[in-house]
């Protein structure tokens, strides 16, 4: 044998052998790569609010974000950022005063790229904004539902 028929040979075993590995690390790898998503929490009302956000994985209902902030006036808070997979995000603004939480519920899904919660006196407004929006601030597509904490009474005020 020469020189060149066993250089060949070689190439060819190593090609062979790393296809193997490559199939090997494609397998472990299935899936794809889910983006972290920001959430943003403003305070435009001229108290301090405290705000409860929670999230469950949908078909699972695996907790996947369960934390409180106190936020004062004017402030602005980067919350750490929800997993990029669906998941249904419950936002409660806590008055402690009353007792009448307000609640807002949106859908995330992998598409989502920020989280928006704007917090008012006695309101608050969960933004769900998506890769599909061009950057533009939306909840179109999600299910949100407002309630002052009285499930039963809230309908009937409404």
């Amino acid at each position: 044998m020469n020189r060149r028929t066993v250089l060949q040979s070689a190439g060819v075993f190593a090609t062979v052998g790393l296809a193997g590995c490559v199939g090997g690390i494609r397998e472990h790898f299935e899936g794809e790569i889910r983006s972290p998503i920001p959430i943003e929490i403003y305070n435009e009302s001229d108290q301090t609010q405290y705000i409860q956000l929670e999230a469950r994985e949908r078909g699972t209902g695996r907790g996947t974000y369960d934390q409180s902030y106190s936020v004062t006036p004017g402030e602005r808070v980067s919350a750490p950022s929800l997993e990029g997979i669906e998941q249904s995000l419950q936002a409660v603004l806590v008055d402690q005063d009353e007792g009448d939480d307000r609640v807002e519920v949106g859908a995330v899904t992998p598409e989502t790229v920020l989280v928006s919660i704007t917090i008012y006196e006695d309101d608050l407004d969960l933004q769900i904004s998506s890769s599909a929006d061009d950057g533009n601030a939306s909840t179109e597509g999600n299910e949100s539902v407002e309630s002052d904490g009285n499930e039963t009474d809230s309908n009937e005020s409404s």
